[in-house]
């Protein structure tokens, strides 16, 4: 129950994504932003390093366009560009691979687009083009804008620190008479570049964290699932159902099977307020589900006040008959130190039977692991014939535990379905002999 309340009370904090601030676009929980952040540096590695190669790519095509276009030391500037700006991309592009640059590429983008528009700015100015529109540079601020995964502010101050820097080196030619309309043609041109790189960053910003946002939520409802179908079904069969196998239905050959049951407890639920009931069941419960886990047995459901557990099952469960014989002696100590709410003390009937059986899921909706077969049936028959504090079995048990445990025949009691049985008592301790009866 405490697994419901503090999983289920939360959900109402996941129905949003969470806040951004509307400047930086930063998320405004601190835990949020880091772990964006970490995520960003890591999962987009490979697509910085696949923007360093379409860079080289389409920083080559300028090669033979710098050797034949530009009026003045086109070779020059071709040797550069070819040689220099790529081996510089390649060498930046190598350090990515080195452990240290794995979660700090944005400084090695930096470096390249600082470096790029130096250059760009050297062929307007040396290279004597009588048009200072380069459209190469305005497609290095596009790369900036959107093909490099920066961080929003990242990339906002790289092209506008590269912007600036090109516009300063490119204005020591001036430009006179009708070249001076060309220039602020583009200067305007230069400007409208970074408007829309902005805003379309913006937008992707967004998109992005919103996406990264939506896959957490999604990954921590996924996890809670996945913790519940654990906790309603043994592990190894979620794991089945998980990975889309429908069959788990099996034939299993031994399986123990114990039922425990409050003694009395219809009439204490009738004398009590119900949220008192609850509240005891729930204690109760509680310590058997600790009992279960420490035994390493398998809680197969509750039924009302009953409780069934099962050892050797489902296939491939290590327990055995003495895990639930062990678990049968702890529960009746564990209920024996309880008391109702009058200050009763309270009682408990446990069952035991083995053989073999069926196991598996049952149902598309709640649905959940059950046992069939007689071990089930005759196990569930000890305990509603069974007397407080005493844990009554069936001669399979006394044959399988016999060097472990005290039994006492009971005798042949009346069995519904069965007919006449011959039961025994199973106490706690080594046993000397077995009583025959």
């Amino acid at each position: 129950m405490k697994f419901l309340h503090d999983h289920l009370g939360s959900d109402d904090q996941t129905d949003d994504l969470p806040p951004m601030e509307l400047a930086t676009l930063n998320f405004v929980d601190q835990e949020w932003e880091r772990s964006y952040k970490a995520a960003m540096r890591e999962g987009n590695l490979r697509q910085v390093r696949l923007a360093f190669i379409i860079g080289i790519i389409l920083n080559t095509i300028f090669v033979p366009l710098d050797y034949f276009i530009l009026p003045e030391n086109g070779g020059v500037f071709a040797f550069i560009r070819g040689l220099g700006i790529n081996g510089l991309f390649v060498a930046l592009l190598a350090l990515s691979f080195m452990e240290f640059w794995r979660t700090r590429w944005p400084a090695l983008i930096f470096v390249a687009a600082i470096a790029y528009t130096v250059f760009q700015s050297l062929v307007n100015v040396v290279g004597q083009i009588e048009r200072p529109i380069d459209t190469g540079f305005i497609l290095m601020i596009f790369m900036v804008y959107s093909l490099f995964p920066l961080f929003y502010i990242q990339a906002a101050t790289a092209a506008l620190v590269c912007t600036a820097l090109f516009l300063a080196i490119t204005s020591i030619t001036g430009f006179d008479g009708d070249a001076g309309g060309v220039a602020i043609t583009s200067i305007m041109l230069i400007v409208s570049a970074n408007v829309v790189g902005f805003f379309a960053l913006r937008r992707l910003e967004m998109l992005r964290r919103r996406a990264f946002a939506r896959s957490v939520i999604i990954d921590r409802e996924r996890n809670k699932v996945r913790e519940l179908l654990d906790r309603i079904l043994p592990a190894t069969v979620a794991q089945r159902l998980r990975e889309g196998n429908a069959q788990t239905t099996e034939r299993l050959s031994n399986v123990a099977v114990l039922f425990a049951d409050l003694q009395d407890f219809t009439t204490l639920a009738a004398s009590c307020e119900p949220e008192e009931t609850l509240s005891l069941l729930s204690k109760v419960f509680e310590k058997f589900d600790d009992l279960v886990e420490k035994h390493g047995v398998e809680k197969i459901k509750t039924i009302g006040d009953a409780y069934m557990v099962a050892s050797g099952a489902p296939p491939g469960s290590t327990s055995s008959i003495r895990d639930i014989a062990a678990l049968a002696c702890d529960m009746v100590r564990v209920v024996e130190g309880m008391t109702r709410p009058d200050g009763t003390p309270l009682g408990i009937r446990v069952g035991i039977s083995s053989g073999p059986l069926i196991a598996g899921v049952v149902g598309d909706s709640r649905f959940l692991y059950d046992l069939w077969g007689d071990p089930v049936n005759t196990a569930s028959r000890m305990e509603t014939t069974g007397e407080c504090g005493r844990i009554q079995v069936t001669h399979d048990v006394v044959d399988a535990l016999a060097d472990d445990y005290t039994f006492e025949a009971r005798g042949e009691i009346e069995i519904k379905g069965k007919g006449r049985m011959r039961t025994w008592w199973m106490t706690a301790g080594p046993s000397q002999a077995i009583t025959a009866g």
